[in-house]
């Protein structure tokens, strides 16, 4: 502390202060606990709405449509230059075709089909059907009135 001393400023402040910011820290800390009060009727809801998601098929773009070994050529082609892992062959009597991409609106299906089209000039964007049934699904609500 002799260096201190020469010094014209009281060091002793500064480090008081110093010291107050440090151990003021946990103070300010709030500690406590969050309940979430929520209806079971929600919980099915979001499960429902879960198993409808993973069911629903968006756009997809249809590269090939024609026999089972240039189906499989044009896969693994396809697989080759663009790293796609989601392309499938479909067999849709008497044709063999091939699905790629799960895109949820025409925007991302639109920029996509511009690149695939120059390699497959005959690529076009479709959206499968797709049936679910909801009439054996009822929520315990229901079930109560």
């Amino acid at each position: 502390m002799l260096f201190f001393k020469n010094l014209n400023f009281n060091f002793k402040p500064i480090f008081l202060w110093f010291l107050l910011l440090i151990f003021s820290k946990s103070l300010f800390c709030q500690n406590g606990k969050v309940i979430i009060n929520m209806d079971t009727t929600l919980v099915e809801l979001i499960e429902l709405k879960k198993e409808v998601n993973s069911e629903t098929k968006n756009y997809k773009i249809q590269i090939f449509s024609g026999s089972r070994n240039e189906a499989e050529n044009t896969i693994s082609e396809y697989k080759d230059l663009y790293n796609d892992s989601v392309a499938i062959i479909r067999y849709e009597a008497p044709n063999y075709k091939i699905w790629i991409g799960n895109y949820y609106n025409l925007i991302e299906a639109e920029k996509e089909i511009l690149e695939v089209r120059k390699k497959y000039p005959n690529a076009f964007i479709f959206k499968p059907t797709n049936s679910v049934n909801f009439e054996d699904r009822k929520l315990k609500k229901d079930e109560e009135n």
